[in-house]
């Protein structure tokens, strides 16, 4: 079996550059297979060895990209989480606690780019139709939102942190919705981008919160 993954480019910049690209399409190629299978047989069917045999790659190099079958689908989750975990979070008061968050998911956008609109509507879809799959993104969104938690409790000591929990919660639901925005467009030139949904998303939650009534 071709294992595209154990084959190594050549040393310097140069060959850098082209074991990330062979990697981030060797990943895009798994979390495809994962995702016809899981459309196919319901992912509580499916095997890691049967993906791996439909990218072309062994089982152990799956898992040097993939924890699972979940994460596999689920592709875009494990990118946000591994941004959460590395990417600068920089806050000084809890009041600037959500913005944080959210310049955080800015700069997530802009390395995503634009996906295939398509094929977020089909993992979206399956995340509706297949409990296993629904389970996973519900616990990775938990897992996110306790990475931000934890990591604005490091800045922000001083505050409670049923508060900053409160704001990391938010700030994942929020995201989740620019993603929802997104994706129940038409699919027309006239569309807005990913970033143009989240902005909306945020936009709307500030509304609805600023409409509310103290208890």
């Amino acid at each position: 079996m071709e294992d595209t993954a154990d084959a190594q480019p050549a040393a310097g910049a140069e060959g850098e550059g082209v074991r990330e690209r062979r990697n981030r399409e060797l990943r895009q190629r798994v979390h495809l297979a994962a995702l016809d299978l899981g459309e196919r047989f319901g992912i509580g069917a499916v095997t890691v060895a049967q993906i791996a045999t439909a990218s072309g790659i062994s089982r152990r190099s799956f898992f040097r990209h993939f924890g699972s079958k979940e994460e596999a689908v689920l592709a875009g989750h494990s990118r946000y989480l591994d941004a959460v975990a590395s990417l600068p979070l920089e806050v000084d008061t809890a009041a600037g606690a959500l913005g944080a968050i959210e310049r955080l998911g800015d700069v997530v956008l802009e390395l995503e780019g634009i996906p295939d609109l398509v094929e977020h509507r089909r993992v979206a879809a399956l995340i509706a139709a297949d409990p296993a799959i629904r389970a996973y993104a519900v616990a990775q969104d938990r897992v996110i939102a306790d990475m931000l938690r934890d990591r604005l409790a490091e800045q922000l000591p001083q505050e409670e942190l049923g508060a900053l929990e409160l704001v990391a919660d938010l700030g994942v639901t929020i995201w989740r919705h620019g993603w929802v925005r997104w994706s129940a467009q038409a699919g027309s030139a006239d569309d807005e981008t990913p970033a143009q949904s989240h902005a909306a998303a945020r936009r709307l939650f500030r509304e609805l919160a600023g409409q509310a009534t103290p208890g």
